[in-house]
């Protein structure tokens, strides 16, 4: 696996990311997904305003991604 990969252990991680939540879907098509961003920078990206006809495949790849990733979370 790759470096700019989202690993499993990325998407679950519940501690705070290591790095912000990028601001746009050019900052996250530059720098790619936060390296441990988990739950928060899933959210946080799938919530992005205006992403435009060009990134609106982007944000709804990751608000796919957020909704299987909710569903498949055990309940506390």
């Amino acid at each position: 696996m790759g470096e700019e990969e989202i690993t499993l252990e990325d998407l679950m991680d519940e501690e705070p990311a290591s790095a912000a939540a990028p601001a746009t879907f050019e900052q996250l098509l530059a720098d790619g997904f936060p390296r441990q961003g988990g739950m928060a920078a899933l959210v946080a990206i799938s919530q992005m305003q205006d992403p435009g006809a060009r990134m609106a495949p982007v944000q709804l790849g990751y608000q796919q991604i957020l909704r299987m990733q909710t569903r498949a979370k055990p309940q506390r």
